[in-house]
């Protein structure tokens, strides 16, 4: 746990510096969240916490904040929307923190008795409840968004390709280890409470190192829901044509490159609202914003690549729009075949 900890605080700070974006920022604090609960979680179960005892309980704030964030992060992921983060999001941290008050309160010898007697006594079980109820708002927020644009939106064959093999595990694993929490707190189970936090460091180690098989999933789960929403159509008091040309006129102008781009911000240029220019990019092209944005990205990246050969490949992915040099090397590899820098030895053969 307490190196899971450590993975995931450090994983946070390098999003952090590497995604600037609002997405990165909610992403990063996250991770935070994520790495801040298994330190406190090492503290309890190595008895650590008993030298520090105010720091047991320091992680509630942070994680009922996240599972509010988290389906804002869902939504980003899934549906291309914008993160706009408002005060209501902050009501679930905000109460815990008052909950926390009279623990804080205390001197050290009355907060590990508190920690001592945990659902024993009527603020012992204060604690407990709050415990138990930053599993249950992770499980709330996941389960609303499935429910709300997963199930009635996505094909089941898209959950039974090679590709989404990793990350239906991925999904299922947390549900498992957040449902043993809640088991464990709610019976007083210690068996199931360290399991549960036994196993939560192991799928940050797993979702680390097969993020990238992540990624076409969430593409084609993204795709099916834009698709079965565009049924009906937003785009009947649209011509495709002004679409058309406004979009031209912007590619021209470069937009793609500034790395801040969202669709929203994107449809507000071409005048058009999300809706009708995520449909208009599935309809007309068979795909969504960031694949019909990194073709004009990557474009402009080859031809910098060729014609300014003492650039730096970071700085050259930086100016096209990409916030960090895996992303543009894994998108620029599955466009073109080959990695940047091999590109650039191949023409220069050429």
């Amino acid at each position: 746990m307490g190196s899971g900890s450590v993975f995931c605080l450090v994983w946070s700070l390098s999003n952090l510096i590497q995604n600037r974006k609002a997405s990165g920022f909610v992403w990063s604090f996250i991770l935070f969240s994520t790495g801040l609960w298994l330190l406190t979680g090492a503290f309890m179960f190595t008895g650590f916490f008993q030298y520090l005892p105010s720091i047991a309980l320091v992680h509630i704030p942070f994680v009922f904040l996240s599972s509010t964030l988290l389906y804002l992060y869902l939504e980003y992921m899934f549906l291309e929307k914008t993160i706009h983060i408002k005060i209501f999001h902050f009501v679930p941290a905000f109460l815990s923190v008052i909950f926390l008050i009279p623990f804080y309160l205390d001197s050290n010898t009355q907060q590990l008795e508190i920690l001592d007697q945990l659902g024993k006594t009527e603020y012992g079980s204060v604690i407990v409840g709050l415990n138990f109820g930053i599993k249950i708002s992770i499980l709330l927020s996941v389960g609303i968004f499935l429910a709300k644009e997963w199930i009635p939106n996505v094909r089941l064959s898209v959950f039974f390709t090679k590709k989404a093999i990793y990350s239906l595990i991925f999904i299922l694993l947390i549900w498992i280890d957040l449902l043993l929490g809640s088991i464990g707190f709610t019976f007083q189970i210690p068996f199931f409470r360290k399991l549960s936090a036994y196993l939560l460091p192991v799928l940050m180690y797993f979702y680390f190192f097969t993020r990238e098989l992540w990624a076409p999933f969430v593409s084609d789960v993204r795709d099916n829901i834009q698709r079965n929403k565009y049924e009906k159509s937003k785009l009947v008091s649209v011509q495709l044509e002004t679409i058309d040309q406004r979009l031209y006129e912007l590619m021209c102008e470069k937009v793609f490159c500034d790395e801040d781009l969202s669709l929203s911000k994107l449809a507000e240029m071409a005048d058009v609202k999300p809706g009708q220019l995520s449909e208009y990019f599935h309809k007309r092209y068979g795909f969504g914003f960031y694949q019909y944005i990194n073709q004009y990205r990557i474009d402009e990246a080859k031809r910098l690549l060729l014609e300014s050969e003492e650039r730096s490949i970071l700085s050259i992915a930086d100016s096209v729009g990409f916030n960090s040099k895996s992303t543009f090397n894994r998108v620029f590899l599955e466009t073109v075949g080959s990695t940047p820098s091999e590109f650039r030895k191949q023409s220069k053969l050429k």
